[in-house]
């Protein structure tokens, strides 16, 4: 499940993992990916893959539950790994919900939010940098947002929702694995223009130019990152927030950015180079197969 605050890029993250998922990594993992309802076909090429690839437009903004209830209908995959002795298959489930509807947690219970979330195999929380203080203040760029909510409460009141729900006591790990997700990060990735702006930028140096492993879970290339991008939050957001995401039995750290550039305005100038999206879900997907091995 897809969660973040309005304007974090979650719709943006799933049309292009999913078209990822069809193409690069089914080339490098021997997979494919097919949809289980025409009705998962029809959603993505309309509301997704035509505005985005075919007609180089950002996406619109996903509609609140409140207003628009077919909205929260799933995108619901197939993915079959047809290297292995034994073909796997797994049953994937895209949720992509609108920011707004995780405003708080009375909202999330009033919208019924609460029962997707409690029963995810796997969440990925995105994080925009731009909207964070500490990071606005200093970047320069083009089409800057505003700052964003705290990205601690969010999490927060998701984690707050698992416990509730799944009847956790308080000093229990949430079983759910967590992958905590940088987004936009081709912004951070620039040469500095003073010395404030450095601060909040990833040099040459970073964990994030190294690329991963061919064809494999490429666990130390991934604890490096998250690392990295653990302490980058600390720094940029608050203790609290890294303190929150430990709340979380198995959590990692990842930095991505779907399109790859900075659109101006609407209009994806430079068309779309994806950096490093498959990640969280390949590290999701390496998770939730270690759990289901240990259950047997």
């Amino acid at each position: 499940m897809v969660l973040g605050s309005k304007g974090v890029g979650k719709s943006h993250y799933i049309a292009v993992l999913i078209n990822q998922l069809k193409n690069s990594f089914a080339t490098e993992f021997g997979t494919t990916l097919s949809p289980a309802t025409d009705r998962t076909t029809v959603k993505y090429r309309d509301t997704y893959y035509k505005r985005l690839f075919e007609e180089g437009r950002k996406l619109s903004s996903t509609p609140s539950y409140e207003d628009d209830r077919a909205s929260r209908d799933p995108m619901i995959y197939y993915l079959r790994f047809l290297k292995d002795e034994t073909p796997r298959v797994y049953t994937l489930a895209f949720f992509d919900t609108a920011g707004e509807d995780l405003d708080s947690t009375d909202k999330m219970l009033s919208l019924n939010i609460n029962s997707f979330i409690s029963r995810a195999s796997g969440i990925v929380y995105l994080v925009d940098p731009l909207q964070i203080p500490y990071i606005n203040s200093r970047i320069r760029m083009e089409n800057k947002p505003p700052n964003g909510p705290d990205v601690n409460d969010k999490l927060s009141y998701i984690a707050g929702i698992i416990r509730s729900s799944n009847k956790l006591k308080p000093k229990e790990h949430i079983d759910i694995p967590l992958a905590v997700v940088l987004t936009k990060v081709d912004v951070l990735m620039k040469a500095p223009e003073n010395e404030e702006e450095d601060k909040v930028l990833f040099g040459p140096e970073s964990s994030l130019n190294i690329g991963r492993e061919h064809g494999r879970f490429d666990r130390v290339n991934f604890d490096e990152i998250s690392a990295e991008v653990q302490e980058y939050l600390r720094r940029t957001v608050s203790p609290a927030f890294v303190q929150t995401v430990s709340q979380f039995n198995s959590h990692e750290y990842f930095a991505v950015s779907a399109l790859g550039n900075n659109p101006t305005g609407s209009i994806l100038t430079r068309g779309i180079t994806p950096f490093r999206v498959e990640d969280p879900f390949i590290w999701l997907l390496n998770t939730c197969n270690s759990k289901r091995e240990e259950s047997k």
